[in-house]
């Protein structure tokens, strides 16, 4: 079966340079793993964490990884992850790179709250309001130092001499030609629903990458997404199958 790599920034770590993005920085692991969220108004902007840390204290951090996926089936995400919803996202509550689901330190996510749209596959019901995880994310330079392991450390020790670095408060970890979620807009999403080992925290993870969340506009059958990799608009039922 013939199959697209597409470059995924995840393993091995290199600071590339300041970024012009905004961001926000995240709590302890010893607590849920997440940032302070922001005060709630009406406006989106106002519900991103990331808006509150000036650009100049953030540095790039990534390297690449392969991706596959299955270019001819346009419903090779839809069949492979157990939801498939239009989300509107609510919130980005921060960064973190320790995960309460998985107990462990994780590379750099994206965590906020999602109000479910619409429901294309899975049980989670429209209306609901939910919290998502995605890869991808801006955390403190010591958050990101400890989600490192010991060959990332030394590698950055060796390019640094043999210090660790000190110019920079925030690393935000991108996917590789990844899609930044926004507040206030609405996204076709790949989802996988997690839960901690006690059942007492429940998320859902935006899976697939660029694949696998989509800006939408639009309503119902005549809804168009946003084709990451090519940029075009592209009907609804080319991505998801609809009733």
């Amino acid at each position: 079966m013939q199959k697209l790599k597409a470059p995924i920034v995840i393993a091995a770590v290199l600071l590339l340079g300041s970024s012009s993005a905004c961001a926000s920085g995240t709590t302890e692991p010893s607590t849920s793993g997440s940032s302070p969220q922001s005060e709630q108004t009406s406006s989106p902007r106002s519900n991103d964490a990331y808006a509150n840390i000036p650009a100049d204290q953030i540095h790039l951090a990534g390297t690449d990884v392969d991706f596959l996926w299955e270019p001819k089936d346009p419903f090779y995400g839809f069949n492979k992850y157990p939801t498939v919803a239009r989300v509107y996202i609510e919130s980005i509550d921060g960064g973190r790179s320790f995960s309460p689901i998985s107990n462990q330190y994780v590379f750099p996510q994206t965590i906020g709250k999602m109000t479910i749209r619409e429901v294309y596959k899975g049980d989670v019901q429209p209306g609901v309001q939910v919290s998502y995880s995605r890869v991808g994310g801006t955390v403190t330079y010591d958050e990101y130092w400890n989600s490192l392991n010991k060959a990332q450390q030394e590698k950055i020790l060796r390019l640094n001499g043999g210090t660790k670095p000190t110019d920079a408060k925030f690393i935000k970890a991108k996917i590789t030609d990844d899609v930044d979620v926004e507040t206030g807009k609405e996204y076709i999403a790949l989802l996988l629903p997690q839960s901690d080992q006690n059942g007492l925290l429940t998320e859902y993870s935006v899976q697939g990458y660029e694949f696998g969340l989509r800006e939408v506009k639009g309503d119902g059958a005549e809804a168009t997404v946003l084709n990451n990799k090519t940029k075009e608009w592209e009907r609804l039922n080319n991505f998801v199958k609809l009733p």
